[in-house]
């Protein structure tokens, strides 16, 4: 190979280095992010993303524990720590003025 052709050669390298789409993954919708991912890997960046996780499960399955708590209390007609879910329900739709809140702080 001569030196005209090793320089082409080294040109092509850097030219596809330079517009190699595997570093990023391309704009992919959310609802087709994990076949992407199953059919073409994820890089080391996008799991170091990855485990970067909210809490958006915790607090739904707490909420959705509270809500099946909520509804045995009112089958049941109990009460827990002296209110009824008469007395939950008024206390959550309770309009409250934030202003005095904070005074009262």
């Amino acid at each position: 190979m001569n030196d005209a052709e090793r320089r082409r050669q080294e040109l092509l390298e850097q030219t596809r280095a330079l517009y190699n789409d595997r570093r990023t993954i391309p704009a992919v919708h959310p609802r087709y992010a994990n076949a992407y991912h199953y059919l073409y890997g994820k890089s080391q960046e996008d799991i170091n993303e990855d485990t970067k996780g909210g809490t958006f499960g915790i607090r739904l399955f707490l909420c959705a524990l509270m809500f099946a708590a909520f509804l045995t209390v009112d089958k049941q007609k109990q009460e827990v720590f002296h209110m009824s879910s008469s007395d939950i329900a008024n206390e959550i739709t309770k309009d409250m003025d934030i202003q005095e809140i904070w005074k009262s702080l």
